[in-house]
């Protein structure tokens, strides 16, 4: 499970990109168009695509990164268990996902069992303090947080409305070389993709929300093939450049009877 946009500590745990755009503007390749759009292909995940070489690229992510169609088809939800370190302080998380948009996390302070709750229910972000009651999060964290709860990653739904996808250019990051794949939303939101080529694995993705300029980066250090799909069970996180924290995955449960309910406010 690729939870690239995993969103931890503050208002995400999950650097800043140096972007020269007239040189992007002259090197970019946008996805294609088929000359038939309908609402089926929209609604693909994995759709079939052409020879261009960000369909190339696509097909590669979908097919050596994350494991097929066939996999996505029977992944519904995972549960993941593992400690997120931040500021020098160490929190057990424990995370539920579940598609298309829907997040739980808790992380707790282990010396003292007080928890912190986030989530978001496919429409509504809130959070629940420790020892205090449910609330919405502040708008701006409640952005970022719906943003970042998406099931798989951006570059599923290729022909989704409200949403282009560009070829960018290959270029070293973290030791590997990538492909760069910028995605553009109609929320504000580009998210920028870092595909290793031998295994088409995100390297790196980095998050920029362009109504305030801010970026939130994540580099993916270590992966686990869980029923076929990858999960990042080591990252680092940045915003605007700066370490925020760790992430380490212990434990992973996948389709372990997550259920809607789950994410619903607590009153």
């Amino acid at each position: 499970m690729k939870f690239h946009n995993f969103p931890v500590a503050r208002a995400a745990l999950f650097g800043s990109l140096l972007i020269c755009l007239p040189q992007i503007a002259a090197a970019a390749e946008l996805l294609p168009q088929p000359a038939q759009l309908t609402s089926s292909l929209r609604q693909t995940a994995m759709p079939e695509l052409g020879d261009s070489k960000v369909e190339k690229i696509l097909s590669r992510y979908y097919n050596d990164g994350l494991g097929g169609a066939e996999n996505w088809a029977k992944l519904e939800s995972v549960k993941l268990v593992g400690e997120v370190s931040n500021g020098g302080e160490v929190f057990e998380l424990t995370a539920y996902l579940k598609k298309p948009n829907l997040i739980k996390l808790s992380i707790r302070r282990p010396e003292n069992q007080l928890t912190l709750v986030r989530c978001y229910d496919g429409a509504t972000a809130w959070r629940e303090l420790p020892e205090q009651a449910a609330e919405l999060m502040p708008e701006d964290k409640a952005r970022y947080f719906g943003h970042s709860a998406v099931f798989g990653s951006y570059l599923l739904f290729p022909y989704e409305e409200g949403k282009t996808i560009e070829f960018i250019e290959t270029v070293p990051v973290e030791g590997a070389i990538c492909h760069h794949l910028r995605v553009t939303l109609d929320t504000g939101y580009q998210v920028h993709y870092y595909l290793d080529i031998r295994s088409f694995l995100e390297v790196k993705v980095t998050n920029t929300d362009l109504h305030n300029d801010t970026s939130n980066s994540n580099i993916y250090r270590e992966h686990s093939h869980e029923s076929g799909w990858p999960v990042v069970t080591h990252s680092e996180s940045y915003e605007n450049g700066e370490s925020v924290g760790t992430l380490r995955i212990e434990k992973i449960s996948v389709n372990a009877g997550v259920m809607p309910w789950m994410f619903e406010m607590t009153e």
